[in-house]
């Protein structure tokens, strides 16, 4: 960039943390006293963009690579720019996070052996390119960094890579000629590795300049494939294509990322058309791979980026699998980012009876009179029952209180009274893994053998599995005896729930597509759905409860 060349500045490019650090120990007014951190606040201080980055670049040149600089995330990045070593790769990380902390667009371009960054000056419009220098002869390791959560902005809106626009000479290859050759590519990778035999480096290599050169083209809004992933896409995430990237990993990653984000951003349903195909298919060729915790870990640092409908499909994944290795750390790992998923669920009314009109809310008012005379769960009800023992002293004996001699003796209130209460914990019902099939299969059962005739005259003209599924909602909710709130019911992998002590629309309290493999859905650990909710004390009732319940339940109104 030339001096005085105007740059346009956007919010959200830097983490708060990195932030926090930065402001804390370099620009802030008790930052630290370093020499080098002092250089950094001159060149901070410098209000055209264009020079302070030509002063960083002139700056970042001083480095050297002597020492093998030590620490993780935050704690590197203080290091490093205290010790101002590094190489290429360093020097262009540190470049690329002040860019962010400046407000100024910045992307790293790596190859086997080199790094530099280019910046955008108009959004993404355009891109300039930042050459700083490498590390020359080292003689001693250099440590690579392990930036951590300092890398990209966790604390704020992560926004998917913007499209870059090229000045070339001729005229570029049609895109639809590029699609077709990403979609072979895939179901070459497909076909290859549902086998578990490794694809040929050509394949890869092709198949990688191919989503390159697509994602540098500037699309229409009309150009579905843009936004929609191929169907086998999935493949890329598979371990048998994670052990075939080899050095060009942040190639694919950053393919793998782009990806995710345009589906995400333009596809109200992605997570749905992911999970109901793709998912799927992805456990299947998992499966035929032993358990690789360099794959698992890789997943995690997927994770981290990825929009929300692919990290409820790698969580899904690593919940599964990391049962079955013997890594606590990585275990540990998961659980943290089981306990910090994030929920946004929007609102269903699982009330509405309007629909079906008169003969709806009649057949619902039946329904809540059979279970009031139906026998609840004890199980369930001890599960809930919070038991308290009050104890009172009176002067005057009162009720069944009992005297206590040495208080008598010295004038104090002798009579004790003790009394029991009990109160009930409020319920959460956990739907997002209640299969319908399953339901359905076990209900066809107990109708065969035999059904209670009450049960029959409630049905009247409505299918009677549909009336004991119906009923079997109603008598759930009917244990949820806390009149401060209602009881809450989680569905659609849990980007629904309902509040409602009568669900008269059950039907979404069960999954319906039978494609999903219910191995692979996400199963949120119930600390995490009740933080959310700010229930502490309420019971998560999950698939395995629920399943049992149906089987008392159905036991209760078979003949």
């Amino acid at each position: 960039l030339k001096p005085g060349e105007p740059v346009v500045l956007q919010e959200g490019l830097c983490s708060q943390q990195l932030i926090k650090l930065l402001d804390e120990h370099i620009f802030g007014p008790d930052r630290d006293t370093y020499k080098a951190y002092a250089e950094l606040r001159d060149i901070h201080e410098i209000p055209d963009i264009p020079q302070r980055l030509r002063a960083l670049m002139d700056w970042l040149d001083t480095f050297s690579d002597t020492k093998n600089v030590a620490g993780q995330g935050g704690q590197l990045v203080l290091n490093m720019l205290r010790e101002k070593q590094g190489v290429c790769a360093h020097k262009a990380e540190i470049f690329q996070l002040l860019c962010h902390y400046w407000g100024v667009q910045a992307l790293q371009v790596k190859n086997v052996s080199h790094t530099f960054v280019e910046i955008s000056p108009d959004g993404g419009l355009t891109w300039r390119q930042y050459q700083l220098g490498g590390g020359g002869q080292c003689s001693s390791d250099v440590t690579e960094p392990g930036w951590g959560y300092y890398r990209r902005p966790e604390d704020s809106v992560l926004k998917p890579p913007v499209d870059r626009k090229y000045t070339r000479s001729g005229q570029p290859e049609d895109g639809s000629d590029l699609k077709t050759k990403i979609k072979d590519g895939l179901e070459k990778l497909v076909q290859r590795f549902s086998k578990n035999q490794p694809a040929s480096t050509e394949v890869m290599q092709q198949l990688k300049n191919n989503y390159c050169t697509f994602n540098r083209r500037p699309f229409k809004d009309s150009d579905a494939f843009t936004y929609d992933l191929p169907a086998d896409w999935w493949i890329l995430l598979s371990p048998q294509a994670f052990h075939q990237f080899g050095e060009n990993i942040k190639d694919w990653e950053s393919i793998i990322e782009k990806s995710a984000w345009n589906m995400e951003n333009h596809w109200s349903n992605a997570q749905d058309t992911f999970n109901e195909g793709q998912l799927d298919n992805l456990f299947f060729v998992i499966q035929k791979k032993e358990i690789d915790l360099h794959y698992l870990n890789w997943l995690c640092e997927l994770y981290h980026s990825a929009p929300q409908f692919l990290k409820y499909a790698l969580l899904s994944i690593l919940q599964m699998l990391s049962g079955r290795c013997d890594s606590s750390q990585l275990k540990k790992r998961v659980k943290l980012m089981l306990m910090s998923f994030p929920l946004s669920p929007g609102k269903l009314d699982l009330e509405d009876t309007n629909e079906g009109g008169r003969d709806k809310k009649e057949f619902s008012k039946r329904c809540i009179n059979l279970v009031k005379t139906m026998t609840m769960s004890r199980s369930l009800l001890d599960r809930l029952s919070q038991h308290r023992i009050d104890q009172q002293l009176h002067h005057q004996p009162v009720g069944n209180s009992i005297i206590v001699p040495e208080k008598l003796m010295s004038g104090e209130a002798a009579f004790l009274n003790v009394s029991k209460s009990t109160s009930y914990k409020p319920i959460i019902f956990d739907c997002t893994s209640l299969q319908k099939q399953e339901v359905d299969d076990r209900v066809a059962v107990k109708i065969k053998s035999g059904i209670k005739s009450e049960i029959m005259e409630v049905s009247d003209n409505e299918k009677l599995a549909h009336t004991i599924k119906k009923i079997f909602f109603y008598w759930l909710a009917a244990h949820h005896i806390d009149n401060t709130n209602s009881p809450l019911w989680l569905m659609y992998s849990y980007k629904c729930y309902g509040a409602t002590a009568q669900p008269f629309s059950n039907l979404f309290l069960m999954i319906t597509n039978d494609g999903v493999n219910p191995i692979v859905k996400l199963k949120l650990p119930p600390e995490r759905i009740k933080d959310y909710f700010n229930q502490p004390s309420a019971e998560v009732l999950q698939k395995d409860d629920l399943i049992l319940l149906l089987d008392e339940f159905l036991s209760l109104i078979a003949t």
